[in-house]
């Protein structure tokens, strides 16, 4: 799924190479079938289009705010801002579109609904 994700927001363009973070994620990045780099940790230059999400994120978040000091409603607009806004790396589109587009969030929203219902059970059981 992440791949096709990345296909698809290549649609028109020549990759040739492609950074990513070094999160489990990506594991599974030879099946691009591209050069693959990985940034080195503490490296923000490495990684422009995190970088660019950081600082939209950091309108809403200074930088060393404690987070848990934010509500989850407050927590989920901002998200709800940032998935919607156009990117020029999408070709205007929004990463909500790219990730409905490839069935992503119905899969985020499937193992949501396997967590809840695994603690409710729990919850019952306990």
């Amino acid at each position: 799924m992440f791949n096709q994700a990345i296909g698809e927001m290549a649609k028109d363009k020549k990759i040739k190479s492609l950074t990513m973070d070094n999160g489990i994620e990506n594991t599974k990045h030879e099946e691009l079938g591209l050069a693959t780099f990985f940034c080195d940790p503490y490296s923000p230059w490495q990684k422009g289009g995190v970088e660019n999400v950081i600082k939209m994120a950091r309108r809403f978040f200074p930088k060393a705010s404690d987070l848990s000091k934010y509500s989850d409603d407050y927590v989920m607009m901002v998200e709800s801002i940032l998935n919607n806004k156009p990117r020029k790396s999408l070709g205007y589109r929004t990463p909500l579109e790219i990730i409905a587009k490839n069935n992503l969030l119905l899969k985020v929203e499937q193992n949501i609904y396997a967590i809840k219902n695994t603690e409710e059970k729990v919850a019952l059981e306990g």
